[in-house]
């Protein structure tokens, strides 16, 4: 199986869904980072791109990850929303044109983060008619810091679909913690602390230890009811 996971900065794809992607990994499976604007890291002191990616590679090697994809969006201090969705779009379907995923994980539309929620929607327009490619199915996740802080008129984030990440929740603290610059003490939620507090909630909703939660955006099933295990 070839899972792609979406994100809009670097460190949303470890906060989004960075112990899944280690279980998935760890199980043999092919999994790629797309992280489509990398200008936020650059209004760090000493934090220049070639530093950035480094840091992205540090914490995918981290996680297991496969195949690391840059979309070199908003490198010069802009955001995501600023532009034309149409070339947001277009990367992303480019990069499932060429992964091929099943899996396709990214943020939620009814996120605080106005590059969240494009990032989001052009997933979900890139993935309108499953039928037409490989992708059999796509999940939203929840990053820490800005997918809770939604405003009551947002939509809610309401998962349904939970990874056992039980084993895989550290690997995950160990790859955030390459991204040194964008972690705050807790107890903000952008923190270790809350990474793990978040795991555990999750798990006790389903049972586990440690759990990571998506929203399930869409699912194509065969002809029998079956659905691929991952």
């Amino acid at each position: 199986m070839r899972a792609l996971v979406i994100a809009a900065h670097p460190d949303d794809e470890v906060l989004g869904a960075g112990a899944t992607m280690a279980a998935l990994a760890e199980r043999g499976h092919h999994v790629c980072a797309l992280i489509l604007a990398e200008g936020v890291s650059l209004r760090h002191k000493d934090v220049d791109l070639a530093r950035a990616r480094e840091t992205c590679r540090t914490a995918a090697a981290e996680l297991g990850v496969a195949e690391l994809r840059f979309g070199g969006f908003a490198l010069e201090g802009g955001m995501l929303g600023d532009g034309p969705q149409r070339s947001v779009v277009d990367a992303v379907t480019g990069a499932i044109r060429e992964v091929e995923p099943e899996l396709v994980f990214t943020h939620h539309p009814g996120d605080i983060h106005v590059d969240h929620r494009v990032v989001a929607r052009s997933t979900t327009y890139a993935t309108r008619v499953l039928g037409g490619g490989p992708v059999r199915q796509v999940l939203h996740y929840e990053v820490l810091s800005s997918t809770e802080q939604q405003t009551p008129a947002a939509i809610p984030y309401l998962p349904t679909v939970f990874y056992d990440v039980s084993g895989h929740v550290e690997r995950k603290c160990r790859a955030l913690s390459a991204y040194s610059y964008e972690l705050i003490d807790a107890p903000h939620p952008r923190s270790a602390h809350a990474v793990r507090a978040l795991a555990a909630y999750r798990g006790a909703q389903v049972g586990v230890a440690g759990a990571e939660a998506f929203a399930l955006a869409r699912e194509l099933r065969g002809g029998d009811g079956a659905c691929a295990s991952w």
